[in-house]
């Protein structure tokens, strides 16, 4: 069973590798000194698909099981906390055009053989060969930011924050793996000069 364990947790940490997170910090505070922390839970997105109850459950999940691998405490009370943790959730509609170059543009010539046909695609006429193939993709981009707050001045000291493609998510646990996932390689990045460098 531990090697399970052990092997699941090389697994995530492989694809935490793959998530592009930026940060930002201030450099006035000593994150050395962080040893426990309170949550202050934003006001709900208004669209529930982006952040509902069972999304509120997975991000919290994520960022506890994170914080207490790195030997903070939860606290309840938040003037007694070293910050404050938060969290903001985004989605966002993208569209893709990828510009794939003509037949002609890919072979450098005109393929005379069988000219009305192109493989694997049927027919589509003579004059389809010099005409570039633009192939329009939708899909849905989001974006998670996790905020550490001075408890005092309510000021923000530091920021972590991913945008993702967000994948075709079938059950609950994929989703809890992907919260997870997104999570773990946001506060990989905190306490800042944390990160293990790749």
């Amino acid at each position: 069973m531990k090697k399970l364990v052990v092997a699941g947790l090389l697994v995530l940490l492989a694809a935490c590798a793959g998530v592009p997170v930026s940060t930002d910090y201030s450099q006035d505070f000593d994150f050395s000194n962080v040893s426990s922390y309170a949550w202050l839970l934003p006001a709900k997105h208004s669209n529930p698909e982006v952040d509902n109850d069972l999304v509120r459950a997975r991000v919290v999940d994520a960022v506890d099981a994170q914080f207490t691998a790195k030997g903070l405490s939860q606290v309840s009370d938040a003037s007694k906390a070293s910050v404050l943790v938060s969290y903001q959730l985004g989605q966002e509609d993208k569209i893709a055009i990828d510009n794939f170059g003509s037949w002609y543009t890919h072979f450098g010539y005109y393929p005379c053989y069988r000219c009305g046909y192109r493989p694997g695609y049927g027919y589509f006429g003579h004059s389809h060969f010099y005409d570039d193939d633009i192939w329009v993709r939708n899909y849905k981009e989001s974006t998670l930011m996790i905020d550490v707050i001075d408890p005092k001045s309510k000021k923000l000291l530091w920021r972590g924050m991913t945008k993702r493609i967000i994948p075709s998510l079938k059950t609950p646990e994929e989703r809890r793996l992907y919260v997870l996932e997104t999570v773990s390689a946001i506060l990989a990045e905190f306490p800042p000069g944390s990160a293990v460098a790749h």
